[in-house]
C-alpha cells in the first residue's frame, strides 16, 4: 500500500517521539541502576572491615563506604540524592548485627553514615565546587576546613555519643577514633574519586586519554615501593621520606588527578599492609594505627598543595604567554584599525558638513546619507577589531546587567539553528555594572551564538552576583570586590583540551574552514578585560559553560547630563588654536569650531602655534591638541604657552575628533 503524503510528513515527528521515549526509558533505567550500584559498592567496601574493632556493634571503622559515596554524590544534582542515600543506608545496615543489645547503636550508625554523606556532599557542592574539581588553593583550603575537619568533626561527636554508651573507652577516645578514621578517609579518598570522575586536564600537553594511564602508572609505582619497603623492613622514617619524594614528583609532573589517585592508592595499600601485620605500621596496637593515619593525612595534604600550586603556576605562565601573543596581535591589528578609523572619521565628518550645507530639496543629500551609512558600517568593523585588540572605547555608564542579557537573548534567538532553544533564567535582583552597553551586548551575543552552534538542543543564560570569585579565570583578572556574572551554558560535547589555550586568540576558529571569523571570542575577551573583568570556562562531555565576570556596582551613578547640541553656537568670536598633524582631521575640526561661534586657528606644528600665541595674547581662549602632535615635554609647552596667553587652557583630545567631544571641551572652558 502506498503511504499518503500526510502520513509521510508525520514520520519525522513520530521518529522524534520514539527517540524521546527511548531516551526517557534509558534515563529511568539509569536512575534505578545507579543507586543499586552505589549500594552494592558501599556494602562490598564496608563488610570486610565492619567488625575489626568489635563483634557487637556496627563498627565506625567501615569508613571507605561513606567516603566513596560522598565523592559519587558530590557532582550530582541534589534532587537525585534521596535514592542514593537510601541505598547507602541499606548497604551499611546489611553489615550490622542488629541484635537485641546492639540494634539501637547499629541503627544510629546507619543514620549517621547517611548524614555524613549528605552533609559532606552538600558542603562540597555549595562552598568548594559544584562540579567537584578542586583545582585552586582557595578551593583546596575550603575542602580541608569544611569536610575532613568541620563536617567529620561534627558527625564524629554524634557517633562518639552513640559508641560511648556501649564501650568503656570514654567519649573522647571514641570521638578521636571516629574523627581521625573518617577524616583521613574523606581527605584521601574523596579527591581521588573526584579526579577520576571529572578527568580534568592538569598539565599542558596532557590529554584526557593519557590521564588514566599516568595515574595508573604512578599508583603501581607507589604500591611497588610500599611492598618493597615492607619486604625489606624499612623503618617509618625512611619509608615516609621516600614516599614523600615520590608523591611530590608525581604532583609536579603528573598533575592533581594523578596525585590524588596515587595518594588514594598509597593509603589503601598502606592500610592493607598494616592489617596483614606487614611494613613499619604493623597492626599491633592503637599507636601504630594512629601513626599510619597521621602520615596518610600529612602526605595527602602535602601532595595536594604541591599539585595545586604547580597547576596554578602553569596556568599563570600560560596566561602570561597568551597575553604576550595577544598584545603583539593587538598592537598590529589595533594600529591598523585606529588609522583606518581616522580615515572613516574624515569621510563621515565631511559628508556631514556637506549634508548640512545643502538645501533640503537637494538631490545630493541621499548619496551623502549612503556615504555616512557606509562609514558607520566601517566604523563598527573597526570597533570590533579594536575590542579584540583590547583598545575599545572606555566610556562607561551604570547599567542593569539583566537588561543587557535580555537584549542579547532577543538578538540571538533568531540566529539559532533549528532544534536549539535559548532559555533565560532571570536574576532575583538588579545587577548594576559600569559598562559600555553596546560592547556588553555584543559580548553576550557572541557567547550565546557560539553556545547555540555547539549545543545539542539547549542553551541556558543565567546572571547573578557573589561576594567574590570562586573559580579560576581563563582570561582576565578577578575583580577585587563583589562581582556580577553572566553564565552561558550549552549541552554540547565540550571543547577539546588542545583548543582551550587558543580560544581567545584573534582569528582562531575550531570550526571548519569558512565556518567562522575567529573574532567572536576574541571580542568577548577584549570586552571583559576592558571592563576590568574576565572569563571562566568549564567544559566536559556534558557541556560547556562560559561565565563573563564583571565588577558589581553598589548603586547607580548620577544620571548623565543632556547631550550638547553641536549646531547651537556657544562662542562669541574667541580664538581657539587647533594643533593636529593630520590635515584632514584639522580642517574638519576647524569647520566645527566656526559653526560653534569661534575663530579657529589650525597648526600642524606645536612650535609654530607657540610662536603665534605671543602675537594673539589674551585673545586666545583655548588650545585643542592631539597628544601625538605635542612635544614630548607637555608641561614645558604648557608653561611657555601660559607666558604668552595667561587665560588659555590646553585640552588634549585624541583623534578621531568628533563634534560632541569638541563642543563639550569648549563648553567646559567657557
Amino acid at each position: 500500500m502506498l503511504m499518503s503524503l500526510s502520513s509521510r510528513q508525520d514520520l519525522p515527528s513520530n521518529r522524534v517521539r520514539g527517540n524521546a521515549g527511548r531516551n526517557a526509558d534509558a534515563n529511568r533505567a539509569r536512575a534505578l541502576a545507579e543507586p543499586v550500584a552505589l549500594g552494592i559498592l558501599c556494602y562490598l567496601l564496608a563488610r570486610p572491615v565492619a567488625h575489626l574493632e568489635s563483634a557487637e556493634t556496627l563498627a565506625a571503622i567501615a569508613w571507605p563506604a561513606p567516603a566513596i559515596a560522598i565523592a559519587i554524590l558530590w557532582p550530582m544534582a541534589p534532587r537525585r540524592w534521596p535514592f542514593h542515600l537510601l541505598a547507602v543506608f541499606i548497604a551499611i545496615a546489611c553489615t550490622g548485627d542488629f541484635s537485641a543489645a546492639s540494634w539501637r547503636s547499629d541503627l544510629g550508625f546507619c543514620v549517621l553514615n547517611v548524614l555524613e554523606v549528605a552533609l559532606c556532599a552538600w558542603l562540597g557542592r555549595r562552598y568548594v565546587d559544584a562540579g567537584g574539581t578542586i583545582v585552586t588553593t582557595a578551593s583546596l583550603m575550603r575542602f580541608l576546613l569544611l569536610l575532613p575537619l568541620a563536617a567529620i568533626g561534627t558527625t564524629s561527636m554524634l557517633g562518639a555519643t552513640l559508641a560511648s554508651d556501649l564501650s568503656h573507652d570514654g567519649w573522647w577516645r571514641e570521638w578521636s577514633t571516629l574523627f581521625v578514621g573518617n577524616g583521613v578517609a574523606v581527605l584521601v579518598l574523596v579527591p581521588a574519586v573526584l579526579a577520576w570522575r571529572t578527568r580534568a586536564s592538569e598539565s599542558a600537553g596532557t590529554t584526557r586519554h593519557a590521564e588514566p594511564l599516568i595515574a595508573l602508572a604512578c599508583s603501581v609505582a607507589v604500591a611497588a615501593l610500599l611492598a618493597a619497603a615492607a619486604a625489606l623492613h624499612v623503618s617509618e622514617q625512611v619509608q615516609r621520606a621516600v614516599v614523600s619524594l615520590l608523591l611530590a614528583a608525581i604532583a609536579i609532573h603528573g598533575g592533581l588527578a594523578a596525585a590524588a589517585t596515587t595518594v588514594g592508592t598509597a593509603a589503601v595499600f598502606g592500610v592493607a599492609l598494616t592489617l596483614m601485620k606487614l611494613g613499619p605500621y604493623r597492626y599491633e596496637n592503637a599507636e601504630s594505627a594512629w601513626h599510619l593515619q597521621i602520615d596518610m593525612a600529612g602526605l595527602a595534604i602535602l601532595t595536594f598543595f604541591v599539585a595545586v600550586a604547580v597547576r596554578e603556576r602553569r596556568q599563570f605562565a600560560l596566561r602570561l604567554e597568551r597575553a604576550r601573543r595577544m598584545e603583539s596581535l593587538g598592537l598590529l591589528a589595533g594600529g591598523v584599525a585606529h588609522d583606518f578609523k581616522n580615515i572613516l572619521a574624515a569621510v563621515d565628518g565631511y559628508a556631514e558638513i556637506a549634508h548640512d550645507r545643502l538645501a533640503d530639496d537637494s538631490a545630493a543629500r541621499r548619496p551623502l546619507r549612503e556615504v555616512r551609512a557606509a562609514s558607520a558600517r566601517g566604523y563598527e568593523l573597526t570597533e570590533e577589531i579594536l575590542l579584540a585588540a583590547r583598545r575599545g572605547d572606555r566610556v562607561r555608564e551604570t547599567l542593569d546587567l539583566m537588561s543587557i542579557v535580555r537584549e542579547s537573548v532577543a538578538l540571538a534567538r533568531p540566529l539559532c539553528r533549528n532544534g536549539v532553544v535559548i532559555e533565560l533564567e532571570a536574576a532575583d535582583s538588579r545587577l548594576l555594572v559600569a559598562a559600555h552597553g553596546g560592547q556588553l551586548v555584543r559580548a553576550v551575543l557572541n557567547l550565546s551564538s557560539n553556545a547555540s552552534l555547539a549545543a545539542r538542543s539547549r542553551v541556558v543564560l543565567r546572571a547573578g552576583s557573589a561576594a567574590s570569585l570562586d573559580e579560576p579565570l581563563a582570561i582576565g583578572d578577578a575583580p577585587p570586590g563583589a562581582i556580577a556574572w553572566v553564565g552561558v551554558e550549552d549541552d554540547g560535547p565540550g571543547i577539546p583540551a588542545e583548543h582551550l589555550q587558543h580560544l581567545f586568540e584573534p582569528f582562531f576558529s575550531a570550526r571548519a574552514k569558512g565556518g567562522g571569523s575567529g573574532l567572536g571570542l576574541a571580542i568577548v575577551a577584549g570586552v571583559a578585560c576592558e571592563h576590568q573583568g574576565g572569563i571562566a570556562i568549564r567544559t566536559g562531555p556534558e557541556g560547556t559553560r562560559f561565565r563573563l565576570v564583571l565588577p558589581l556596582v553598589s548603586k547607580a551613578a548620577a544620571a548623565p547630563g543632556e547631550p550638547l547640541e553641536p549646531a547651537q553656537p556657544i562662542g562669541d568670536g574667541e580664538h581657539v588654536m587647533l594643533i593636529d598633524a593630520d590635515a584632514a582631521s584639522r580642517e574638519r575640526c576647524e569647520d566645527w569650531l566656526a559653526e560653534l561661534g569661534f575663530e579657529p586657528l589650525g597648526y600642524a606644528d606645536a612650535h609654530e602655534a607657540l610662536d603665534d600665541a605671543a602675537r594673539i595674547g589674551d585673545d586666545l581662549a583655548l588650545v585643542l591638541a592631539d597628544p601625538a602632535s605635542l612635544p614630548a615635554d607637555h608641561a614645558q609647552f604648557t608653561a611657555r604657552l601660559r607666558e604668552h596667553a595667561p587665560r588659555a587652557r590646553v585640552v588634549a583630545l585624541s583623534r578621531p575628533f568628533d563634534r560632541e567631544a569638541v563642543a563639550s571641551a569648549l563648553k567646559d572652558s567657557s
